[in-house]
């Protein structure tokens, strides 16, 4: 048997664990993104995907999740000083890690119960570093914190550093606590602000200056 068709059976069988309806739609979907995905010669699903397809297996034969699912994911923290760490425990958004989870089809924004969106990759149009002295408006204020909206804006962070820049083709509706809300710019700390521009928009974009007209 070929390296090729032993990883395809083994990713067959976790994916065996999916509800029978959800597998006649999507298995062969899902295998053929696994697959072109794989390195030359590999013969097992590395142990991220495994989780990850087990974990959400699960969720949805516990009637957590609707059939999302994310192949292949990473994960981008979003930075979080010590005081804020503190203040956000205190109020319950940082009690599960603030992140930006990102696949081949989804971006998931996280921070506990105060803040989540999930957007299509398709409708990210752009996404840049962004230094504090360029924020501008009810943002002019860059000590702060947490989650802030202002029309079609949010402002999810932890840190005044690492700012990521997240700008939509058109609007989504996001989660600001039990609230729903219309986002189409995004602002987040990240640990890894390089990192996280280069995988949202792997061009190399021009980091425009504060007279920007967009800012």
């Amino acid at each position: 048997m070929s390296d090729s068709a032993d990883l395809e059976r083994r990713y067959q069988r976790l994916l065996a664990g999916y509800p029978r309806a959800f597998r006649r739609e999507h298995e062969q979907e899902i295998l053929a993104v696994l697959m072109a995905d794989a390195d030359e010669g590999q013969q097992r699903p590395r142990l991220g995907e495994a989780a990850n397809l087990i974990k959400h297996a699960l969720w949805m034969r516990l009637g957590l999740s609707r059939g999302e699912i994310m192949i292949n994911e990473r994960t981008f923290p979003i930075s979080v000083d010590q005081p804020s760490r503190t203040l956000m425990t205190a109020f319950g958004a940082g009690r599960k890690a603030p992140r930006v989870t990102m696949s081949s089809s989804t971006v998931d924004v996280r921070m506990g119960w105060a803040f989540h969106a999930t957007i299509p990759r398709e409708a990210v149009a752009s996404a840049r570093p962004l230094n504090r002295g360029e924020l501008r408006g009810p943002f002019r204020i860059s000590t702060l914190r947490g989650v802030n909206y202002w029309p079609r804006t949010a402002l999810v962070n932890g840190a005044g550093t690492g700012l990521v820049e997240i700008t939509l083709d058109r609007s989504k509706w996001v989660w600001l606590g039990p609230l729903r809300a219309p986002m189409r710019r995004l602002i987040v700390s990240a640990e890894d602000q390089s990192g996280l521009v280069a995988a949202l928009n792997p061009s190399t974009l021009r980091s425009p200056g504060p007279d920007d007209p967009r800012l």
